[in-house]
């Protein structure tokens, strides 16, 4: 009885115990660490997607970002110069008909651009909080601090009628 329950006290205390972090740690930690607020503003604010990912430290996917943004800054800039310049055209016979199709590339390229660039600022603002939260959990082991306690997902039920919505 006495060795089952020396083998019950180790088994519950093996799981409990842990390093004690090495002095000053925590305020290291406290020092370097990034702000999910501040990345998510410098992301919201600038004009080119991909801010808060370079504040972050993710600089792959922030170049990546930038890229795209200014790709389809450039392709806006120039479908809108394209269409300006079609302003002043004589539009009658087949060159109405080349007319016609040169302005619907253009307004093509001016919603591509536009499309593209919205999803750049969108995939800029979903990842800037992601990469702040890799860069906290890199920096807590780095420092030597044990790793930050799970969340637990929330979810939720809304029963409409005949149908159950789950969140």
């Amino acid at each position: 009885m006495r060795a089952l329950s020396i083998l019950l006290l180790c088994l519950t205390g093996a799981g409990t115990a842990r390093a004690a972090p090495a002095p000053g740690a925590q305020e290291r930690f406290d020092r370097d660490k990034k702000n999910v607020g501040l990345a998510i503003t410098l992301e919201a604010l600038s004009p080119i997607a991909g801010a808060g990912c370079f504040y972050a430290g993710e600089s792959d996917k922030a170049t990546a970002l930038a890229v795209l943004s200014v790709v389809a800054i450039g392709g806006g800039v120039g479908g809108a110069f394209w269409l300006l310049h079609l302003e002043g055209e004589h539009d009658s016979g087949v060159g109405g008909v080349a007319l016609n199709l040169e302005e619907s590339a253009a307004i093509s390229l001016l919603v591509a651009a536009g499309v593209t660039y919205v999803i750049a600022r969108i995939s800029g603002l979903s990842l800037a909080p992601d990469a702040t939260r890799a860069f906290n959990e890199d920096l807590r082991q780095r420092v030597g601090l044990p790793p930050a306690e799970p969340t637990i997902p929330f979810h939720a039920a809304l029963p409409l009628g005949g149908a159950t919505f789950r969140f």
